[in-house]
């Protein structure tokens, strides 16, 4: 059964340990917990603190290291160069609510696509679709004046 967050408490010799796993781990390891879905928190051992924004913008910076080029340098040039409050502001109201809407688009398209595997259905769902579509960009009335509206 998965949790929905794990703790990893870092050590003054700057190993991080899964609390869940009764394991260490490394960055990698922490960045694909985070992509199978989990929240992460960590904790600092020696003074107790929450350092998950420093290991989650470390992972972000290992990767951009191992050329993945997750980020464009004009967006640090900005951050850096813009008030802060502005930036907490921006990544708060509009950067997540973005991003929410366009990774659930990006789901729904791929749900979409998997549904249409069966080449043999594709013209027949394809027409669909369009019809659909011209129906709701149009005047309401369907296209060839079908009864059954969907």
């Amino acid at each position: 059964m998965k949790k929905d967050l794990i703790v990893i408490k870092k050590y003054s010799n700057r190993r991080l340990y899964n609390t869940d796993e009764s394991k260490y781990v490394k960055l990698d390891e922490i960045a694909q917990l985070i992509r199978d879905g989990f929240d992460i928190k960590v904790i600092d051992t020696t003074t107790k603190e929450d350092i998950t924004k420093q290991i989650l913008a470390q992972i972000i910076m290992e990767e951009e290291k191992n050329k993945k080029d997750i980020l464009p340098t004009s967006l640090f040039y900005k951050i850096i160069r813009s008030n802060q409050m502005f930036v907490r502001d921006f990544f708060e109201n509009y950067f997540l609510q973005t991003m929410d809407a366009y990774l659930s688009y990006r789901q729904a398209m791929e749900e979409k696509l998997k549904e249409m595997q069966d080449v043999s259905r594709l013209p027949l769902e394809m027409g669909d679709l369009f019809m659909k579509s011209m129906w709701m960009m149009g005047t309401g009335a369907y296209p060839f004046d079908k009864k059954d509206k969907k």
